[in-house]
């Protein structure tokens, strides 16, 4: 007899498509987040900053070379250390002088210039995450205890 899908795993499963299908959120892997003390996903910050901030970005690689992205990360991962990632969202990050954008509010009007940079946010979840040293551990429910 085929067990049934517990309730909690159908309403995730119910959201994670509502997410993709009706506001087209993208779904990360879990190899896709690499920075696992911080779960950054790495590679879809880095896309974001090349598509909508390539001259601050090419300074900064003029600057630094190769290790350009090692120092974004470097800055955001220090900078977490005591500020909330939404307040990063409202004021940037500051690498080396340089400020990059993390968000790109809505724009009031779709003819103006900031509407383009808006249409690049990414935004993306990861429907069941597992976390931990060996990123085997899950967020599980629990059981009340019979004492």
């Amino acid at each position: 007899m085929a067990r049934k899908k517990r309730p909690e795993l159908t309403f995730q499963q119910h959201v994670a498509d509502y997410l993709v299908r009706e506001h087209k959120y993208g779904v990360l892997e879990q190899s896709d987040i690499t920075d696992t003390a911080h779960y950054i996903a790495e590679d879809q910050l880095w896309a974001f900053l090349k598509a909508t901030q390539s001259d601050t970005l090419q300074k900064l690689e003029d600057d630094y070379g190769t290790d350009a992205r090692e120092e974004v990360f470097k800055a955001l991962r220090k900078e977490l250390e005591h500020t909330p990632l939404w307040m990063l969202f409202r004021r940037g990050l500051q690498v080396r002088g340089l400020e990059f954008r993390l968000f790109y509010s809505k724009p009031r009007s779709a003819a103006s210039a900031a509407a383009e940079k808006y249409a690049q946010n990414r935004i993306t979840f990861r429907p069941h995450f597992y976390f931990g040293d060996t990123n085997q551990e899950r967020i599980k429910k629990s059981t009340p205890s019979s004492s």
